[in-house]
């Protein structure tokens, strides 16, 4: 049996304490004390301030400008402001709100009313952080949990004889879905019920699907059947509900399989395996539709659910090897041996150049194409996220294509560990780039709060799957294929 080592429980402990500071540092940075209304009076406030100060300048030095700027004061109209006098504007803003405006955003406003607008989506911005960096970490958990149970179930189906030996590696990972599984439905209805200053789905937002409200937007009501709230949240448990029961069945099948023995038993995780690919096809699409792609809700990609999914099931076979390998370090998994190793490189390998090409196909699809509504997603990756965005390409393409090819590299265990932990930066950064653009825009950073959000659920995964792996068998006893496992060759 496998005992969680005090090592392990302290990491976990000290990793779950930073994601909690990382996270309440956030929320308390992110606090709004100034509602819509209020920012806008103090914006033209400021504006005010300024235009008087530049009123008393050209009163010295130009007369003519003394006389614009005087009848723009008189008739109290702000939106005819000289762009030049926007960068003083937006100083104060930035001083007073503790903001950080780019270049871009400072040279394209316009008027009053548009640097009002900008600093109010900055502060939305500000406060939107940590939900945004929550939900890149909690989905980048889920792909490596729920993936973890789809590739245990593809083993039962594909009557596969060499992972008998990992299946309660597989079954341990999935343990972790009930924990993400409150993570997302927090951050779902927060965001429904426009708490702590939760604005993860702009469909959300009050207004929006009313023909009434100033916040109407035409495309998005014509998605009010699809995106809302209820339903939404219905879909959410749905999806949860159905995945944990796959896994249940099959670790209790499992556990049932080690006392009694027969083969009724794997029958049955076959059957329950078929049943749970079916539902999975249909709701991890429609999962990455809802909590992903509906951010950006203009936009849509028929690929993107297997985009998703790639990069997923990527993530969930490094961390199947690299909790394997730690096991064996730790002198279980005894018959596992090199070509289980080699075979385990393999789909990563494989399932890497699988996501490459759906990357490039949705890439070059909707750039190629160079229609508005589709392109403009692309476009802000690449104006405000230009790093993270080609470091995720870098990272989930060429790294493993470069370093993961040969036979030979398959099968050394440090090499892969390297290539495995640079490939989960890498669809970290894909599922940040997914995410970010459309919650905080340009105001977005890679910080503590980012970072620590990640190290938190990372912390709590840890504690979790090393808990579940302390409680079972880790080599089932009466699989019928166990043989065939133990003297897997290659």
């Amino acid at each position: 049996m496998y005992t969680v080592s005090k090592n392990t429980k302290l990491i976990s402990f000290v990793l779950m304490l930073i994601g909690v500071v990382a996270l309440g540092y956030g929320f308390i940075q992110g606090a709004g004390h100034h509602t819509d209304e209020e920012v806008t009076h103090q914006v033209e406030a400021f504006a005010h301030d300024l235009q008087l100060h530049i009123v008393d300048h050209n009163a010295t030095h130009h007369a003519h400008d003394q006389e614009v700027i005087s009848a723009h004061k008189s008739t109290h109209d702000h939106h005819s402001v000289e762009e030049a006098h926007f960068a003083p504007l937006f100083h104060k803003i930035e001083e007073e709100f503790h903001l950080h405006f780019t270049n871009e955003e400072m040279m394209e406003a316009h008027d009053i009313e548009h640097v009002i607008h900008t600093t109010i989506h900055a502060l939305h911005a500000k406060s939107q952080r940590p939900w945004s960096s929550l939900l890149v970490a909690a989905i980048f958990f889920l792909g490596a949990s729920l993936l973890s149970v789809f590739f245990l179930a593809l083993q039962y189906v594909a009557e596969v004889g060499w992972s008998a030996i990992l299946k309660r590696v597989f079954m341990a990972i999935g343990s972790f879905l009930p924990y993400v599984a409150v993570v997302i439905l927090l951050i779902i209805l927060t965001g429904g019920l426009h708490m702590f200053g939760n604005h993860t789905y702009h469909w959300m937002a009050d207004g929006i699907m009313d023909p009434a409200s100033s916040n109407y937007d035409a495309i998005i009501a014509g998605k009010e059947a699809y995106l809302n709230f209820g339903f939404f949240f219905i879909r959410a448990l749905i999806y949860f509900a159905g995945w944990f029961w796959a896994l249940k069945k099959l670790t209790h099948l499992s556990l049932q399989e080690d006392i009694h023995g027969g083969v009724s038993y794997y029958n049955t995780s076959k059957k329950i395996s078929a049943i749970f690919i079916v539902f999975f096809a249909v709701s991890s699409s429609m999962m990455a539709w809802d909590w992903i792609m509906s951010i950006d809700t203009h936009w849509f990609s028929t690929l993107f659910g297997w985009y998703v999914f790639a990069s997923m099931f990527v993530t969930a076979l490094v961390v199947i090897f690299m909790v394997v390998t730690h096991l064996k370090n730790q002198g279980q998994l005894e018959h596992y041996n090199e070509s289980h190793h080699h075979d385990l490189a393999k789909f990563i390998f494989a399932f890497s150049i699988f996501w490459t090409y759906l990357w490039f196909a949705q890439f070059m699809l909707i750039w190629y194409a160079n229609i508005p509504e589709e392109v403009t997603y692309y476009i802000a990756r690449f104006d405000d996220y230009k790093v993270p965005f080609m470091t995720a390409l870098f990272f989930n393409f060429a790294v493993p294509i470069i370093m993961l090819m040969s036979r030979d590299a398959k099968r050394i265990t440090s090499r892969v560990l390297i290539i495995g932990s640079i490939i989960l930066v890498g669809h970290y950064l894909d599922f940040f780039v997914m995410i970010m653009p459309g919650t905080v825009g340009s105001h977005w950073s890679l910080g503590f709060v980012e970072i620590g959000a990640f190290l938190g659920l990372l912390g709590l995964f840890i504690r979790v799957v090393s808990n579940k792996l302390s409680t079972m068998e880790l080599t089932p006893k009466n699989h019928p294929m166990l043989k065939e496992s133990k003297h897997f060759h290659i």
